[in-house]
């Protein structure tokens, strides 16, 4: 039949279960643009900037477990898009980018957004396809869909020629692509690792797709009979965590505190995860952080049936009770009065969480007042920032509330990665999302001050702490947050943010809460 090739594209996308497209688009993708509009089964969300585009991306795939897309503009778009991107492939995130080219016949022209499109999109992709003839563009999409979302998670990028989006032509849309499933992990392995897990000093390290509600309950019961320890990464992609779920040890970001937590592990078995290294290097610090005596045995990466795996180590450890060791109390007394500071900001937080609430974690030094307190909340979903890229909470936000509007999202945003995405708080507004984002404002890059100690740099003075401070000019959170449609409070007493965060919650629409700490 006769059709555009957008319409192709969108409606081929459609099909295998696309649902949102999140946009920053230009000339060269307005046939695209067309498309979505002749589709309305698919919503398109504005972002301001590309990295709110690919950030709610991510989100979005976290908690629906599988691909939105973005459509961007180009190299620069995608440029822009980069740092989201990457975050997204640390967490396994699968993603689809759709960007728009010049037309074929004009990029040997050299025109003034002309770049090597080609090479930003395999530095910040899994898989990229270029279109070549208008007519395969349903089966590029097929190719796109199914390995974004494979068992581990993809960016998968689409490189689409302005004159090619425009082309009509006769073409039937492709049927609909399966998924792979996860593979298979072999029972000699499965056997050796339960072997290990029994020894003495032994740990269950599990990580990526696989720290869901059913497989936290199957390691608890695992660690239960074999009394192993059971331990998970520094960062998450989604954790599910809270009071009467099964705990898990993270290992602590610094190398010296992790290595310290990994001391006389004699044996340890990967599930979705690798032997953790150091976040960066240190003078005279180790990289690789297990103990150099201990046995390290990979059983299956995000790739494989890590669950039916899980199953088959329970089954083996006949375990039928989890001990009450490894399952999480309730948080104790939340304040009700007096002034908002560090001893009551991390209780009061968790004690008002709602059940099932998403907390999207950027929050860095300032996650240590929460966190802690957080694991004694009710359940809910926690997502963090794998790739170290800064700027993906806000975003990370918008895509988490559009996968699940039925659940509460609470943002927890050091000030200085907030406003490299900032444009987010209007796309937040724009789409009456049901965010309360909580920007803990302490005018300085904090991390940044504990980092330059701990490289052992030389002696510093003013000019060096200027390059970390945001007092000069202090930056106004709550009138930022207005002028973009969202609602800002900067409470100073218990009783005022406990009024703000539960009319922030329960009522429709975003919110934003700065906290000077």
């Amino acid at each position: 039949m006769k059709l555009n090739a957008s319409d192709a594209l969108i409606k081929t996308l459609i099909n295998n279960g696309l649902e949102v497209v999140f946009a920053n688009p230009g000339t060269s993708e307005m046939h695209l643009v067309a498309a979505i509009d002749h589709n309305p089964k698919v919503r398109p969300v504005l972002g301001l900037f590309e990295g709110v585009v690919s950030g709610a991306a991510d989100g979005y795939a976290r908690m629906s477990g599988k691909a939105a897309a973005n459509l961007l503009h180009l190299g620069p778009g995608l440029g822009n898009a980069f740092a989201n991107i990457h975050n997204a492939r640390k967490a396994n995130s699968p993603m689809i980018n759709i960007v728009g080219d010049h037309a074929s016949y004009h990029l040997k022209h050299n025109a003034p957004l002309t770049s090597d499109l080609d090479g930003l999109s395999n530095a910040s992709s899994d898989w990229v396809g270029r279109l070549d003839d208008p007519k395969n563009i349903s089966k590029l999409a097929n190719t796109a869909w199914q390995t974004a979302n494979s068992p581990s998670g993809k960016v998968a990028t689409m490189i689409i020629p302005a004159d090619y989006a425009w082309s009509d032509i006769n073409i039937d849309i492709e049927p609909n692509v399966s998924i792979n499933n996860p593979k298979s992990v072999d029972y000699n392995d499965i056997t050796k690792a339960y072997n290990l897990l029994k020894k003495d000093k032994s740990m269950l390290f599990i990580g990526g797709r696989f720290l869901d509600e059913t497989c936290l309950k199957l390691a608890s019961h695992i660690a239960s009979a074999t009394n192993c320890r059971l331990v998970t990464d520094t960062f998450i992609p989604k954790i599910r965590r809270g009071a009467g779920l099964p705990i898990i040890e993270q290992v602590p970001y610094f190398a010296e505190m992790a290595e310290l937590f990994l001391a006389d592990t004699q044996s340890i078995v990967f599930i979705g995860s690798r032997p953790p290294v150091s976040f960066f290097a240190y003078p005279d610090k180790k990289s690789f952080l297990s103990p150099d005596s201990a046995e390290l045995f990979e059983l299956c990466s995000n790739d494989d049936d890590g669950v039916s795996a899980l199953n088959e180590l329970k089954d083996l450890s006949g375990s039928t009770k989890i001990d009450e060791k490894f399952i999480q109390s309730h948080i104790g007394d939340v304040p009700t009065s007096g002034d908002l500071d560090a001893t009551t900001l991390g209780p009061l937080i968790a004690g008002l969480m709602p059940e099932d609430s998403i907390v999207s974690d950027e929050a860095t030094t300032s996650s240590l007042l929460v966190s802690p307190f957080a694991l004694q909340a009710k359940p809910h979903d926690w997502l963090a920032l794998c790739g170290g890229s800064i700027g993906q909470g806000l975003p990370l936000a918008v895509g988490a509330s559009l996968a699940k509007p039925d659940m509460p999202v609470i943002t927890l945003h050091g000030d200085g990665g907030a406003m490299y995405t900032v444009q987010a708080l209007w796309t937040q507004a724009r789409e009456n999302l049901n965010i309360t984002n909580i920007i803990f404002s302490n005018r300085s890059y904090e991390i940044l001050k504990i980092e330059l100690d701990r490289v052992q740099a030389i002696e510093t003075g003013d000019r060096a702490a200027s390059m970390f401070s945001l007092d000069n000019p202090p930056i106004n959170w709550c009138k930022l947050s207005e002028s973009m449609g969202v609602p800002a409070y900067n409470p100073k007493t218990v009783k005022e943010f406990t009024d703000f965060f539960n009319k922030s919650i329960y009522e429709p629409g975003p919110s934003l809460i700065e906290l000077n700490v």
